[in-house]
C-alpha cells in the first residue's frame, strides 16, 4: 500500500513538473508576440515631422491606387519597399503619349516599381503591397506554370536586343493572387529612361 501511494505520489511530481515548465514556454512564446507586435506598433508611428510626411505620403500613394472615396492607413509595410517614391516616372510617361503602364519593371533590379488600380483588380490585390509581395521580383510569378517557359524565353530574346522604345506583343496565362488563371494579351515596351535605367512596361488586357 505504502509503494503504491508512493508511485502515485512521484507521477504526480512529474505532471506537475512538465505544467510547469509548459506555462513557462507558454510564456514566454506570449512575451516575444507582444514584444514583436509593439515593435511593428513603433514602427508605424512617425518619430518626427519628417517621418510623418514621408508616412503620409505612403498612406496618400495607397489612395491614388484605390481610386476615389477611399483611405487608408499607414502601416509599415508601405515604406519598405520604394514604389511609391517612383511613381512619377509613370505619371510622366503617361502625359508623353505612352501606352498605360499597368505595370513597370526595372531591368536592372527586376523590381515592380509601378502598378496602377486595374492591375490590382486583375490581379486580385487589394493594397500595392500585396502586388509586389506577390510579383516577389520576378514576371514569371505572374505567369500560369505551363506559360511560364515560354514567356521566359520570348521575353528573355526581347529584353536583350530591345532597342528605346521598341514594342513586343504576345499572350499568355496569367496565376492571379486569389488563384484565378486568366488569358490575356501583353504589350511590352522597352524603354532607356536617363534617372531609372532600362525599364519594361507591360500592358495586360483580357484575351
Amino acid at each position: 500500500m505504502f509503494k503504491q501511494l508512493r508511485k502515485a505520489s512521484q507521477n504526480d511530481y512529474l505532471l506537475i513538473t512538465a505544467t510547469l515548465i509548459l506555462l513557462v514556454v507558454f510564456n514566454l512564446s506570449l512575451l516575444s508576440y507582444v514584444q514583436g507586435q509593439q515593435k511593428a506598433a513603433e514602427r508605424d508611428q512617425a518619430k518626427d515631422y519628417e517621418e510623418a510626411l514621408k508616412f503620409a505620403d505612403a498612406a496618400l500613394y495607397e489612395v491614388k491606387i484605390a481610386g476615389k472615396n477611399n483611405f487608408a492607413s499607414y502601416k509599415s509595410s508601405l515604406t519598405e519597399k520604394k514604389h511609391h517614391n517612383q511613381l512619377g516616372l509613370g505619371l510622366r510617361a503617361l502625359a508623353a503619349g505612352d501606352p498605360t503602364p499597368l505595370l513597370v519593371m526595372q531591368m536592372d533590379t527586376k523590381e515592380a516599381i509601378y502598378v496602377n488600380k486595374s492591375l490590382l483588380e486583375l490581379f486580385g490585390c487589394e493594397l500595392s503591397s500585396e502586388f509586389y509581395d506577390y510579383y516577389g521580383q520576378s514576371l514569371l510569378n505572374l505567369i500560369s506554370p505551363g506559360d511560364q517557359a515560354r514567356v521566359k524565353e520570348e521575353f528573355t530574346d526581347f529584353v536583350e536586343s530591345a532597342v528605346d522604345e521598341e514594342r513586343f506583343r504576345g499572350d499568355c496565362q496569367i496565376l492571379t493572387a486569389d488563384a484565378r488563371t486568366l488569358r490575356v494579351f501583353c504589350d511590352i515596351k522597352y524603354s532607356v529612361n536617363q534617372r531609372y535605367g532600362a525599364l519594361v512596361y507591360i500592358s495586360f488586357v483580357l484575351n
